[in-house]
């Protein structure tokens, strides 16, 4: 009996200890806790009335410094993203659309246009379809009519079924005369790299042809026609603007076709619905070849691979300037009141506090770097440079911010910038006291 009780006695005694040092460390933790928000409210306190009681001509130019400093790492991405942009819009608006249909292996045209038309004309996101006829011609420039002195020139005549309501505009990118109208027949169009006379082209030569003059298209062997010019457009599509345009119904003659079509355009609503409307042509229409944009422009894509690369290369060294800004303001700043914090530690308050004091002044920075830079970039660069592109030779270019681009330069941002804020300020708040106060 003796021995049972005994043993009670021990579980009794264990459990009680057991208890109790629970009850410390639960105890303990709820202190911490506790400190942890005090010198948390503490640190805030510090920085507020470092930024309340500062001088206010250094607090706006500090954040103005901040502000340009992330809106260069904005503006560098940006505009390599619109250069990418511009030369795959201009793919998309003048050549592929956002879905584009060619004729099978070994077939010449799409024979089922109309049926295609029909079945995808009503459906939700699609825009406008519609199709065309295009066949290698070449194009000449009989300066003599007895052939000497001619200049000839390899390209592709197009027709659009729609003529000007196509799902391409040419007509607003007439650089000289007018589009062709319903009537006509034996009228063309040229694009300006191959018209040539308009501004600089990445080909070597052109037919040097004039308004109103006459082109000799030669079809092959002797089949050959003359078109009298009466208009030039100009796409900055490099290779759309080194081909011509003659009316359907022309091209339809010359072809021998009725309905058939060299390719199906498709224009949708939003980019994003191509992979849906793709996929239900693929499985309707097997043996066509059917692409979207993306898989078309896989220059462009590696063109934009190249820009993203450059673009963050500088966006890490604009952090690193970033960085460097926030060491040098969080440096000057403890060093012009180390009494201060001589006189702060000396009352008792923690080196971690007046560290976090300080942290929290250059998180303070960042914020409004970025707040002020993101809106000067999204609502006045971006939208003064829609109105005054840059013009390239490839596209007329705008800064162009995507979400992606964005976050990762918030990220290399702040990363780098509380970097140089935490250094310093340990730094130098970690000296002793009585170096603080009297050095």
């Amino acid at each position: 009996m003796k021995k049972k009780n005994r043993k009670k006695n021990k579980l009794k005694i264990s459990s009680k200890v057991e208890s109790l040092r629970s009850e410390i460390s639960t105890s303990k933790k709820t202190k911490n806790k506790k400190n942890f928000f005090v010198d948390f409210k503490l640190a805030f306190f510090l920085t507020w009335k470092s930024i309340q009681r500062g001088n206010k001509s250094s607090l706006i130019l500090v954040i103005g410094i901040m502000m340009v400093v992330f809106l260069n790492l904005l503006f560098t991405d940006a505009i390599f993203a619109g250069i990418t942009k511009g030369m795959n819009d201009n793919k998309i608006n003048y050549q592929y659309g956002e879905i584009i249909i060619e004729p099978g292996a070994g077939e010449n045209f799409i024979k089922n246009t109309r049926e295609i038309i029909n079945n995808y004309k009503d459906e939700s996101g699609v825009e406008n379809i519609d199709y065309s006829l295009k066949t290698g011609v070449n194009f000449i420039n009989r300066k003599n009519k007895d052939g000497r002195d001619s200049k000839k020139i390899p390209g592709i005549l197009m027709a659009w079924n729609k003529n000007d309501k196509s799902v391409f505009d040419f007509k607003s990118n007439l650089v000289a005369g007018r589009f062709l109208k319903d009537d006509d027949f034996g009228k063309i169009v040229l694009g300006s790299n191959l018209s040539g006379g308009f501004g600089e082209s990445v080909f070597p030569d052109d037919l040097e042809i004039k308004l109103g003059e006459k082109v000799l298209v030669n079809f092959g062997g002797k089949n050959e026609r003359e078109f009298q010019i009466v208009g030039v457009y100009k796409t900055k599509n490099f290779d759309i603007d080194r081909r011509a345009i003659i009316l359907h119904k022309d091209l339809k003659r010359v072809l021998g076709v009725n309905s058939e079509a060299s390719e199906i355009i498709f224009r949708l609503d939003k980019r994003g619905d191509s992979k849906k409307i793709l996929k239900s042509l693929k499985v309707k229409y097997p043996k066509l070849k059917i692409y979207d944009w993306e898989e078309k422009i896989s220059f462009g894509a590696s063109i934009g691979k190249s820009f993203e690369a450059i673009g963050m290369i500088l966006k890490v060294i604009g952090s690193l300037v970033a960085g460097l800004v926030i060491f040098i303001i969080i440096f000057v700043n403890v060093v012009n009141n180390r009494r201060q914090v001589g006189v702060l530690r000396a009352m008792g308050i923690k080196q971690k506090v007046l560290v976090a004091s300080y942290v929290f002044l250059g998180v303070f920075y960042i914020l409004m770097g970025i707040i002020f830079g993101y809106f000067l970039m999204e609502y006045v660069i971006i939208e003064m440079f829609k109105v005054h592109p840059i013009k390239m030779p490839m596209a007329d270019v705008a800064p162009f911010l995507s979400q992606r681009s964005f976050i990762s330069a918030i990220f290399l941002f702040s990363i780098f910038a509380l970097i140089g804020s935490i250094v310093p300020a340990y730094n130098q708040i970690k000296k002793k006291i009585l170096d603080l106060l009297y050095r």
